[in-house]
């Protein structure tokens, strides 16, 4: 009588390990990689700024999503401390200004609140990156720009951009973002390491049209949209869930992609 029960423990013990042991592996596995894209309007020049709120509406959504990486758009430098303080005390930024075609030195916000454009934030700080004028632009004042991030710890680069108003063109920048800019930035090559590129690319996904956003995304990447105009693309990503929030002092929503890293 004995030994069946040693065996029976025994076995139990085992069942008990393994199911003890089998959440936790996939609890690590699920964890999730957040990517957050907000445009803030915040320029001063566009109609739909309102004095700088915005800043504070991106704050309360990072503190509520907890993001690995945040992408800002129509944003001032000067902005951008406060965005990635929030994200976590390690974080680290670039930023990507556009560039004043009348003056050819950086586009400025109003009210001497510096350079203005994109910014890329990644909660885990920043090894290197880059950023640059588009060779595509439209006619306008502002010339387009784009900015990415290596991160400092794990093996993936995020990028930003905020394309042209004329689609024709923003489709030409997409194409020139996409795969090269991202790419440039790993130092492996490999075909395994992460990347995600956000923005506000002012195309839409429609399908059969020439300025289809998808016509910009390339073999081996995938893209999700806001349903709008905002899309991150990313590539070697187990894509989880989307989301967006409302945000009332800019007119864009905030527009969240979780990922299994």
């Amino acid at each position: 009588m004995g030994t069946p029960r040693r065996t029976s423990l025994a076995v139990a013990a085992l069942l008990f390990c393994g199911l003890s042991t089998v959440p936790a592996a996939a609890a690590v596995a699920a964890t999730p990689f957040v990517v957050l894209q907000v445009n803030l309007c915040n320029s001063g020049v566009a109609g739909c700024y309102q004095g700088g709120r915005a800043v504070d509406e991106a704050v309360t959504v990072i503190g509520r999503r907890l993001p690995d990486v945040v992408s800002v758009n129509e944003v001032c430098r000067s902005d951008m401390a406060r965005s990635t303080a929030a994200v976590g005390a390690g974080a680290g930024f670039r930023f990507a200004p556009a560039r004043n075609r009348s003056t050819g030195s950086d586009y400025q916000c109003t009210a001497g609140r510096g350079a203005y454009g994109s910014g890329i934030v990644v909660k885990e700080g920043i090894a290197a990156g880059g950023n640059g004028i588009y060779s595509a632009q439209d006619g306008g004042t502002e010339m387009r720009a784009w900015g990415c991030a290596l991160s400092a710890v794990r093996a993936f680069t995020a990028c930003t951009t905020h394309l042209s108003t004329t689609a024709s063109t923003a489709l030409a920048q997409c194409r020139e973002l996409l795969p090269a800019k991202p790419l440039s930035f790993d130092p492996t090559g490999s075909a395994t390491t992460r990347h995600v590129v956000a923005g506000d690319l002012n195309l839409g996904y429609s399908p059969g049209s020439s300025t289809n956003a998808q016509n910009c995304v390339p073999a081996g990447w995938f893209r999700k949209g806001d349903g709008g105009v905002q899309h991150v693309t990313a590539r070697t990503l187990a894509f989880v869930s989307t989301a967006t929030h409302p945000m009332y002092r800019t007119d864009h929503p905030a527009f969240v992609v979780a990922y299994a890293f």
